[in-house]
């Protein structure tokens, strides 16, 4: 079974979507590729909110609502522009943890996307935990934060 079956059938299972409608957006995924979650949205099958929550518990990752996140300079320095919106990610926490590693805690739209995790690290030299956002809010966040462009 795979990850965008199990993401379907738990939408399915919560009331979220019917099975006709993941039966139409499995159908457009196998016919034009994508991630069947953002095709769930583009059909306004689901909320990206919902769809974010359902991942959130599916995965066991935390969801972060990015409104609530003050963006420091000092934080969105460490990743470069292009690279946040390459990616669709964005710095949100840094801490030193109990073994004095540091921890750089970026919220994504796709936690499991482990090669971005990766080229996040060797950039900042440091741990990265994946806290899971809606891609729109990040994209928003990252044109407010790093290009000043106005919430429209």
């Amino acid at each position: 079974m795979t990850q965008g079956q199990r993401i379907g059938e738990l939408l399915v299972a919560a009331g979220l979507i019917t099975p006709p409608q993941l039966e139409q957006a499995l159908e457009e995924q196998t016919q034009s590729g994508g991630r069947l979650g953002e095709i769930l949205v583009r059909r306004a099958f689901v909320t990206e909110g919902a769809l974010t929550q359902i991942l959130s518990n599916q995965l066991s990752v935390a969801w972060v609502s990015l409104t609530h996140v003050e963006f420091r300079r000092e934080l969105l320095s460490l990743i470069p522009a292009e690279l946040a919106l390459e990616l669709t990610l964005i710095p949100v926490l840094f801490r030193v943890g109990e073994r004095k590693e540091k921890i750089l805690y970026v919220a994504v739209d796709d936690p499991t996307n482990v090669p971005a995790m990766e080229r996040v690290s060797e950039i900042t030299g440091m741990h990265v935990r994946p806290l899971i956002a809606p891609a729109s809010e990040i994209r928003k966040a990252v044109r407010a934060h790093y290009f000043g462009e106005e919430a429209g």
